[in-house]
């Protein structure tokens, strides 16, 4: 939850019209994606049948590539680098750097509703 919270402060910080608050703010963006890179794939190891976790883990590998293949179509509806009239003009960017609220709305509400706060784990050890 704590990295959702930095992400969506960083999301919004990237979203005022300012170059040291985008360069700030997708510092804090990337610190939350760090954490949930190195926090989901020990989430998966204690959650997810033995037997199932090569695949699963295969997934979570490509939804990487995924990401990317996303990333790279938005860009395309950009206005070229050399036009920068029609780079200060639309808005497109704040729409794509704005985004990830959107996911981490949806982290959110599930973490509130239907995950536990407690890793199966825990649970287990502490009866």
């Amino acid at each position: 939850m704590v990295q959702a919270v930095i992400g969506i402060v960083g999301v919004g910080i990237t979203m005022v019209p300012n170059f040291y608050a985008v360069i700030g703010g997708r510092v804090l963006y990337g610190l939350s994606v760090g954490m949930l890179a190195i926090a989901t794939p020990r989430l998966m190891e204690e959650t997810i049948p033995p037997y199932l976790v090569g695949g699963i883990s295969a997934m979570y590998a490509l939804s990487f590539a995924f990401a990317v293949l996303i990333a790279d179509c938005l860009a395309s509806i950009l206005p070229p680098d050399t036009d920068t009239a029609a780079l200060k003009s639309t808005n497109l960017t704040m729409i794509i750097f704005g985004l990830p609220l959107l996911f981490y709305a949806i982290q959110l509400l599930l973490q509130f509703t239907y995950f536990t706060n407690e890793s199966p784990k825990y649970l287990i050890l502490n009866g």
